[in-house]
């Protein structure tokens, strides 16, 4: 029966892990720009203890809130900035909540496993360190608070 498993292994698709700086980020069915980075890909249940009185050797875990925490985006500074707009908008109080896929692909750029996040707005800003010492791209940062994120796999959907 072990041999079977270890065949049928063999056979299938390789089991290689996918690179992780092969993505792209997706709001609003449009692919808001080149990220260099994306962080916040988390999720955390609380753990709730709870004790009997009298039994001081035993100690039960309960599942409580999920929480989420929030995404930042890094991307080089470019003349046409989405984000930037998004971010202006909720400075002015006009906060449009979004939602978004994080989609990362294999060697030949398919969709492979994806994340969707849900009810997004931007929350903050961060600019790009000017340093004329340097030759690097300028880049800044967005960050996104959300209400949660799902993740599928095969086919980028």
């Amino acid at each position: 029966m072990a041999t079977g498993a270890i065949s049928q292994r063999k056979s299938g698709p390789p089991a290689n892990p996918f690179k992780s700086y092969n993505f792209y980020v997706e709001m609003g069915g449009i692919v808001v720009g080149g990220f260099t980075t994306v962080e916040g890909l988390q999720s955390k249940i609380e753990v709730k203890s709870v004790r009997q009185g009298g039994v001081n050797d035993l100690e039960y875990k309960l599942g409580g809130q999920v929480t989420y925490v929030d995404l930042v985006l890094k991307a080089g500074i470019t003349a046409l900035d989405p984000m930037w707009l998004w971010y202006q908008a909720a400075l002015n109080g006009k906060i449009k909540r979004q939602n978004g896929s994080i989609y990362l692909l294999d060697d030949q750029g398919n969709p492979t496993v994806s994340w969707n996040f849900y009810n997004a707005w931007p929350i903050e800003w961060q600019g790009p360190s000017l340093d004329a010492g340097q030759n690097l791209v300028a880049s800044q940062s967005f960050t996104l608070a959300h209400e949660g994120i799902k993740k599928n796999s095969g086919s980028g959907g």
